[in-house]
């Protein structure tokens, strides 16, 4: 539940021309999720398990005005994000009479907002790779874009087709000089959806691609990358899968740069919803071939990969409280070589309260 106010100064830049002065109309929303986490790696050296704490915490308050011609202007601040205890603004979106929006500054990726809702896991079981696997999980698993840009999404049922939408976007600005870092110069990016419903069961398609060139000269390839997913729903169940490929460059610490080539991620789902219990189960796999910049992949290379099986149970104890219990078994493999300190399983039991 969002609780309402009223900002009592008004925020320049906002007004855009509009004659209502003074204030803007502010909503505050957030959540406080606290459990524990186990980890067992599977390395037979050192410490194996670990049980800890898990907070993650949000606050985010948005802002909306609607201007003398009917559009809508708004953006947003955090002052927390699960764990970065910093304020992080977004930037303007106008939202127009005919329900089409635009994104201005720090627009992102559009075809981020066509990925197919595969379903998920809830929960914060599970184990980081080290930075050198570069075999991005998820089907949009790489991003590339810079702060200057803007974002088109298209209203619903566009062209006159029902179910469909679509949405352009477009960054250009990064001037960062050389380093053996990925800076992002300029990228493209598109996406759609289609829904349709036949009886009872609704069927989704989302598709995107992203094409960027990074602002360092040292790289081959810069980031082509493209996904596609498909997701049903009929009553009580949810199904989805997706898959995601392309090639881009990478950072692999320790100012290390390498370009990736043949990435491929997978990833299916299956979400039950029985009253106040969600049971879902999730399975993803990628694999991405690393070389050091300004080489070509060979036939001997070996790929980097991160395999990982979870599932979760959600119970609604109440309006904004949920209780979670999550397991997850995790494999990730650098080289073509399994890496034990990466590897293992996890489980996690907590409870969100949002607002």
């Amino acid at each position: 539940m969002k609780k309402e106010l009223l900002l009592t100064t008004t925020i320049a830049g906002l007004a855009l021309g509009a004659t209502a002065a003074g204030a803007v109309t502010g909503t505050m929303s957030g959540h406080n999720r606290v459990g524990l986490v186990d980890v067992d790696k599977d390395t037979d050296t050192g410490s194996t398990g670990t049980t800890n704490q898990s907070y993650q915490a949000s606050f985010t308050v948005s802002l909306e005005e609607t201007l003398d011609s009917g559009t809508k202007i708004s953006t947003s601040f955090d002052l927390a994000d699960e764990g970065a205890d910093e304020v992080n603004s977004s930037g303007l979106t106008l939202t127009f009479t005919d329900g089409s929006s635009l994104q201005l500054i720090g627009a992102g990726e559009a075809s981020d907002n066509h990925d197919a809702a595969v379903p998920g896991a809830s929960g914060e079981q599970g184990i980081t790779a080290n930075t050198s696997n570069v075999a991005k999980s998820g089907i949009d698993g790489v991003s590339a874009s810079n702060a200057v840009g803007f974002d088109y999404s298209s209203v619903a049922d566009a062209f006159g087709t029902d179910g469909l939408s679509w949405s352009l976007s477009y960054s250009n600005g990064d001037e960062t000089a050389e380093t053996d870092s990925v800076n992002t110069d300029s990228s493209l990016s598109a996406g759609m959806s289609y829904v349709s419903t036949t009886g009872d069961t609704t069927v989704t398609v989302g598709a995107g691609f992203l094409e960027a060139s990074d602002a360092n000269t040292s790289t081959n390839n810069d980031t082509s990358v493209y996904h596609v997913g498909v997701v049903a729903e009929n009553g009580d169940v949810t199904v989805g899968v997706g898959i995601g490929s392309g090639e881009f460059a990478a950072d692999a610490g320790a100012g290390v740069m390498t370009e990736v080539f043949d990435w491929e991620a997978v990833e299916a789902g299956i979400k039950y919803v029985s009253g106040d219990i969600t049971f879902t189960a999730n399975y993803s796999d990628a694999s991405g071939n690393d070389v050091t910049k300004q080489t070509t992949a060979a036939a001997t290379d070996k790929a980097d990969g991160h395999e990982t099986m979870a599932m979760s149970v959600d119970y609604a104890v109440a309006s904004g409280v949920t209780t979670t219990i999550g397991y997850a078994s995790i494999e990730n493999s650098h080289e073509g070589s399994k890496n034990q300190a990466t590897s293992g399983s996890s489980w996690y039991v907590g409870t969100d309260l949002s607002f």
